[in-house]
């Protein structure tokens, strides 16, 4: 597999011929240092919006390295469930294992939240900080896992903010995990049209309140199965299930 790097500001870019296309000094070291690659090495190039682009090094400079952009090419990397993980936000390790992972599992979205039990408190300086490295992260696994498109990556809000601005469901089919759920996921018809809110606790589950809050706006509680899963498992394993009830798995 080739080396693979975002161009984002070349979304425009590339109709019926090549354009140059200059990386930043954290993309341009990684090629240049961190891969060791010299002018002409091949690559391939995604916009984040879904296309990406044959590919080559032009300059080879670890603090601003050029690339030319070739021809467009076909690809279908995303799935035809949009599933919006709502992950209440864990321990720094943890929730970066959930980014990542939920990326290359495919969801459409991310919604990180403060929950009342979240353990990890940050104020705005810091949540904003955590933001940014997630948002690395997010882009890290489409280079990996081979996405063209960026998930959406949205701010850190509070439970009941986002409970508040999430509204309605829009005929969206929307799921809180929960141990002691009356449904289990196998059991759920699952419409690829309408898409899934996934909403995940923290490390010690949502409270009371909060589960009831999250059932009055329409979620459903639903265990995954007879054991209780941490919060970086719970929600990887729920949507690995909805990608093989009604994904691309």
């Amino acid at each position: 597999m080739r080396p693979r790097i975002l161009v984002a500001a070349a979304a425009e870019a590339v109709a019926d011929g090549d354009r140059l296309y200059q990386l930043d000094a954290r993309q341009s070291h990684h090629l240049v240092r961190v891969l060791r690659l010299a002018a002409g090495a091949p690559l391939e190039c995604f916009d984040g919006r879904g296309r990406r682009f044959d590919a080559r090094i032009e300059r080879a400079d670890a603090k601003a390295c050029t690339v030319r952009l070739l021809a467009p090419i076909d690809a279908a990397t995303e799935s035809p469930l949009s599933i919006t993980l709502v992950q209440c936000i864990s321990a720094a390790e943890r929730m970066d294992w959930t980014v990542e992972k939920a990326v290359e599992l495919g969801v459409h979205a991310i919604q990180p939240v403060v929950s009342a039990r979240t353990q990890a408190r940050l104020d705005a300086p810091r949540l904003q900080s955590r933001h940014e490295h997630w948002a690395r992260i997010v882009e890290a696994a489409c280079m990996q896992c081979g996405r063209d498109r960026l998930p959406a990556l949205a701010p850190p809000l509070d439970f009941d903010r986002w409970l508040a601005a999430a509204g309605p469901s829009a005929g969206r089919t929307r799921i809180v995990l929960a141990p002691d759920g009356a449904a289990r996921l196998a059991e759920l018809r699952i419409d690829a049209s309408r898409g899934v809110d996934l909403l995940v606790g923290p490390e010690s589950g949502l409270s009371a309140a909060e589960l009831e809050r999250a059932r009055t706006a329409g979620f459903r509680p639903v265990r995954i199965g007879p054991r209780v899963l941490r919060t970086e498992t719970a929600g990887l394993a729920a949507i690995a299930a909805l990608q093989a009830l009604a994904g691309d798995f």
